[in-house]
This record gives structure tokens, C-alpha cells and sequence, in this order.
């Protein structure tokens, strides 16, 4: 117990030690980057200084020079806050110095110039009221003095006090003042410039960011060492620690709970040898299959085969497996009773030190809920589905007599004709005879188109293939189109030529289903001029279709609940309310694409409509494809 408590303190001593020489580092760099920062602005502001003074003639903005002047000596105070070191206190203190005599120059440069400005505004004034035209030599002398090289002040002032002995009036006299005052106070920039001249602020400054940077680097340098030191004295303090405890007692205690979690674990565990003969299962494992502990070790996983996989399938699990690799998927097993179990699982091999596979740990998920559940939904969908096709086949099987009544009558009357006529002993001719024959030969080909639309239709095959969707609606309409006239359904076409890669029956259902559903619409509600509009058109990589029609609309709220299954607004000797069900189904699943609907008003023939509007959304053919 001693010897623990002995680690223990020496363990948070050396990790507070650790954090202390962590925050110091990182502190000393943080801290040079603010000064860094500092200088930097400083040596800014001071160039704006040296720039001032460069323009001092054209420069009149004294506010910007006062809000440099704030911020180099805030920029200062905070680099002395900073730079806490003594070994630069030196550095600082002559930088101070330097600092506040640059300024008190510059403020009187400054003020100079104020008044400066003054006398120009004033002397242009005057020059302007007043000719005086005697002085313009020394006007352009003014205006121009920062240009003189040459200029003599004092004779200039020796002869502006004379003329001013001698004065005619008032502007002469204010134009001489103000002209003696631009060239003393000049001269007085002048010189207060050539003072500072002498200065040298940003090498000072550059030097003290060298001189705290070697500074910085130093300690950042010994806290580097110290670290690394402790960082040992941590890790052999710690083997030390694990060599002096008790290895053997703590990794069997990590071991039985480690057996203990395993066992009552909710996924089935199970451990085999190299030759696959069963070492371990948990209580999860004999749970699912009704086998005991004792009943399956030593025995091979095989006691679990129901038959349903094929040799292939676990061929390729042995290959996985052996070659070092883990293996997952899905088993179809039977239990000790025979009840059938699916299984979602992971193998993985497992290796001794010199890397050779000594075992295989098999973990296992039950899924034979979920995919009992899956099973259901897909034989409902498959009963969903024949019962869409059985709808459809009365709804053809109504279609085909109404398609064909008028082509039998044609045939009925041609022939029976032909007899009454043969009967009678009425003479035919050839030519009316070959016309009569060409009528009913024309009549069984309309018959026959009529066949292969409707055995197209209820084709079973289910291979993606490239069609034009202007040939396939016009086949979808010969469907329905007998029926559809015998109502007085007017369709109106807007359809573009664009191919498309997709399932063409499929498709050809969701167009009967909905020209049928706007049909139904459309007597029920008894509209008088009956409109279905056909709209199919291309939008990038897309292929939109619009079908609506003026049957005032659906007002079932919300509208989606018309593709809910076995829903339906007609009476039962009418509809099941799967065909929209199946249409959204067949779009949104099977093609990847999308089928909406909406109720919308519109303007047609000058008339205003108001209908429901179906649109189907659906990838076009891919470029390289695309070939009409």
C-alpha cells in the first residue's frame, strides 16, 4: 500500500509539473507573438510618421496624425506590458525616450503646419481680391517654398519688414504679415525635421524583437528538455508500477469479466479451432439454436446448416477465413428443433505471436424478426402487385370489347353482305369483291395491333431497354383510347421525341392508371367538355410528364393520400384503390424516379379549368446513348 501511495504521488507530481511547463511554454510563445504583433503596428505608424513628414506641405487631415499618434503610444504601453523582462528594461527606457521626443516633434510640426495653412488660405485670399501685382514674385516664391533649394529667408524677411515700412493699404499689409509668417514658420519645419532625422525607432524596435525572440526560444528551448525529462521519469515510473504489481491476478480478473460480458452478451458468440471443431458458445448461442453448452463443443458449426446455402457459398467463407481475412454476411440456419433462423454475422481469425491462425471468433446478430417482417412486405407487395394486374386485366378486358365491337361489326356486315348477295344471285365484281376482302384484311390487322398492344402491356419482362416515351403513351393510349372517345374524352398532346433507359411495361401502367383515374374523374364529376392534357417534355437530364385534366380537382386532404394502398374516392364496383398506389410505387422504386400530384387552375380555349395534375419525373437515357 505504501509503495502505491509513493507512485501515486510521484505520479502527480511529475503531471503537474508536465501541465505547469506546458502553459509556461506555450505562455513565452503566445507572449511573443503579441509583441511581435505590437512592433510590427509600431513600425507601421511610424512610416505613417515618416510619410507625414514626407507630404507635410500637401497634407492637412491633422485628425489621422493625432489618431496615430494615440494609437503608437497605445501600441507602446501595451508592448511594455508585455515585455517583462529586465534584461531589455535598457531598450525600453531609450525607446520611451525616443518615442515621446519623435512625437513632440511631430506635434509641433504639426502645429506649424496648422498655421501654415492658415497663411496660404489667407495670402490666396488677398492675391485674389487684390491684384498686387508688384508681389507676385514673392506670391510664387510662397506657394512653391517647399521647392526652393536657393532661398534666402533672410533677405526675403528683410525685404517683406521694408515693404511693410512703406505700405499702400490694408492687403499689402495682411498679404506681407502672413507671407513673414509662412517663412519663419518653414524655417522652423525645416528644422524640426533635420531633428528628426537623428531618429532611429525602428531599429530599436527590431532589435528588441530580436533580443526577446533569443529570449523566448531560450526558455521555450529548457521547458522543451523538461518536458521530454519528465515525460521518461513518467514512463519508468509507470513500468516500474506495472512491474511491481500483481500482472498475473489483474489479467485473469480482466479476463472473467471480459468471459462474463461475452456470455451474457444479447449477439451470439461463438469460438471454433483451426479445424473448426466448436471451443465456446454463450448463452445467446444456445438460446437462439435450443442446443446445450455440452451439446456442441467439439462439433462443427455444419449442425447449424439448413440446406438453403450452396457449397459455393461456404467455400468462399473458408477461403476468407484461412487466408487471414474476416469474413461477414448473412446464414440461414436450423435450430435443434428445427425452426429456421437467419443470422447476420462477422468472423474473424484469430493469431498466436508468430502470426499463424490458432481460432475463428464468430459474433452473430439474430435478424430472423426482421427478416420474417421483410419476407411479409415482400409477398404483400406481390399480392399488392397481382391484384394491380388482375384490376388491370378487367379494366383491358373491357378495353378489348370496346376496341373491337366496331371492327367485328365491319367484318359481320362485309361478309354477311357478301352471302345475301351470292344467295340472291346478284353478281359482284371483281374489283367490289377485292375491295370488300381488302376492308376485312385491314380490319383483322387493326385487330391484331389492338393484341399486340394489350399482350405488350402485360409482358413480364423486367429488362431496362432504350425507347422513345412519345411511341410508348401513344401505345398506352390505343389501350384506352375506344373508350376514351365513346365518353367524349378529348386528349390534347404536347409530347417532345426523347428517349429514355427504363422499364417501357412498367411504364405504360403508370400511364394507363392515371389516364384511367383522370377518365373515372371525369364521369363522376359529369363535366360537360372533357380535356386530358398530355405534357412530356425534357428538363436537363430529366424527363418530365404532366397529365391533368378539368375534373375540378381532388379534395381528399392531404392530396398524398391518394398512393396510399387500397384507398379510393369510387364505389367498390369501380376501383380497388391500388392503381395510384402501384403508379407511385412503380416511379419512386422500381425507375428511381419521382411521382407527384397537385391540384392546379389553367386557362384553355379562353376557358378557365381547374383539374388535378399528375407529374412523373424520370431519368433520361445517358448521353453516349442518347441517339434518336
Amino acid at each position: 500500500m505504501k509503495k502505491l501511495i509513493v507512485y501515486f504521488s510521484l505520479l502527480i507530481f511529475i503531471i503537474f509539473t508536465l501541465i505547469y511547463y506546458i502553459i509556461d511554454a506555450k505562455n513565452k510563445n503566445d507572449n511573443f507573438i503579441e509583441i511581435k504583433d505590437h512592433i510590427e503596428k509600431l513600425i507601421i505608424v511610424n512610416k505613417d510618421f515618416d510619410l507625414y513628414l514626407k507630404h507635410k506641405y500637401s497634407y492637412d487631415n491633422f485628425d489621422i496624425i493625432e489618431n496615430r499618434i494615440s494609437k503608437f503610444n497605445y501600441e507602446f504601453k501595451q508592448l511594455t506590458i508585455h515585455l517583462n523582462n529586465i534584461m531589455l528594461n535598457n531598450k525600453i527606457e531609450e525607446l520611451n525616450i525616443l518615442i515621446n521626443k519623435k512625437i513632440k516633434l511631430i506635434n509641433k510640426i504639426k502645429s506649424n503646419r496648422a498655421i501654415l495653412n492658415n497663411s496660404f488660405r489667407i495670402i490666396q485670399i488677398i492675391k485674389k481680391k487684390s491684384n498686387l501685382e508688384r508681389y507676385n514674385d514673392l506670391y510664387f516664391m510662397i506657394l512653391s517654398i517647399d521647392k526652393y533649394i536657393d532661398f534666402n529667408k533672410d533677405e526675403r524677411l528683410k525685404f517683406i519688414e521694408k515693404e511693410l515700412i512703406n505700405i499702400k493699404n490694408d492687403y499689402e499689409k495682411y498679404f506681407l504679415i502672413h507671407a513673414k509668417n509662412i517663412i519663419i514658420y518653414n524655417d522652423s519645419i525645416i528644422k524640426t525635421e533635420n531633428k528628426l532625422e537623428i531618429f532611429n525607432i525602428d531599429n530599436i524596435l527590431n532589435d528588441i524583437e530580436f533580443e526577446y525572440m533569443i529570449l523566448a526560444k531560450d526558455s521555450i528551448k529548457k521547458a522543451s528538455y523538461s518536458i521530454v525529462f519528465l515525460f521518461l521519469l513518467l514512463f519508468v515510473v509507470i513500468i516500474l508500477y506495472i512491474l511491481d504489481e500483481k500482472k498475473l491476478l489483474k489479467s485473469y480478473k480482466e479476463l472473467y469479466k471480459f468471459r462474463t460480458t461475452v456470455q451474457n452478451s444479447d449477439n451470439i458468440v461463438m469460438i471454433t479451432d483451426i479445424n473448426k471443431k466448436i471451443t465456446y458458445v454463450n448463452q445467446s448461442f444456445c438460446k437462439t439454436t435450443n442446443y446445450t453448452f455440452d451439446e456442441v463443443i467439439g462439433k462443427t458449426p455444419e449442425i447449424l446448416k439448413s440446406g438453403y446455402h450452396k457449397k459455393e457459398f461456404y467455400d468462399n467463407i473458408n477461403k476468407t477465413i484461412y487466408s487471414g481475412k474476416q469474413w461477414s454476411g448473412e446464414f440461414k440456419n436450423i435450430s435443434k428443433d428445427g425452426k429456421i433462423s437467419y443470422e447476420r454475422s462477422v468472423i474473424t481469425p484469430s493469431f498466436d505471436d508468430n502470426d499463424e491462425i490458432i481460432e475463428f471468433i464468430s459474433i452473430k446478430q439474430d435478424i430472423t424478426k426482421e427478416k420474417l417482417i421483410q419476407e411479409e412486405l415482400i409477398q404483400n407487395e406481390k399480392l399488392i402487385i397481382q391484384q394491380s394486374k388482375m384490376a388491370a386485366m378487367g379494366e383491358m378486358l373491357e378495353n378489348i370489347a370496346h376496341q373491337w365491337r366496331q371492327p367485328l361489326s365491319t367484318i359481320s356486315t362485309i361478309s354477311s353482305g357478301m352471302i345475301v348477295k351470292k344467295d340472291m344471285g346478284i353478281v359482284i365484281g371483281s374489283d367490289k369483291e377485292i375491295e370488300y376482302l381488302n376492308k376485312i384484311i385491314n380490319t383483322t390487322k387493326f385487330l391484331s395491333k389492338t393484341i399486340d398492344d394489350f399482350r405488350n402491356f402485360f409482358r413480364k419482362d423486367k429488362v431496362k431497354k432504350v425507347f422513345n416515351i412519345k411511341e410508348t403513351f401513344t401505345n398506352s393510349l390505343n389501350i384506352v383510347n375506344s373508350k376514351f372517345k365513346s365518353l367524349g374524352i378529348n386528349i390534347i398532346e404536347n409530347i417532345e421525341d426523347i428517349r429514355v433507359e427504363s422499364y417501357e411495361t412498367e411504364i405504360m401502367q403508370v400511364f394507363i392508371n392515371i389516364l384511367n383515374n383522370a377518365k373515372d374523374a371525369l364521369v363522376q364529376n359529369e363535366i360537360k367538355n372533357k380535356f386530358i392534357f398530355i405534357d412530356i417534355l425534357q428538363d436537363n437530364d430529366n424527363t418530365i410528364i404532366l397529365i391533368k385534366d378539368n375534373a375540378s380537382g381532388i379534395k381528399i386532404k392531404p392530396i398524398e393520400k391518394i398512393f396510399e394502398p387500397y384507398f379510393t374516392t369510387k364505389h367498390k364496383s369501380q376501383g380497388t384503390g391500388i392503381g395510384l398506389y402501384m403508379s407511385s410505387e412503380i416511379i419512386n422504386k422500381h425507375l428511381n424516379g419521382i411521382l407527384r400530384v397537385s391540384n392546379e387552375e389553367f386557362i384553355y380555349d379562353d376557358i378557365k379549368y381547374i383539374g388535378a395534375c399528375f407529374k412523373i419525373i424520370i431519368p433520361i437515357i445517358k448521353k453516349e446513348n442518347n441517339v434518336k
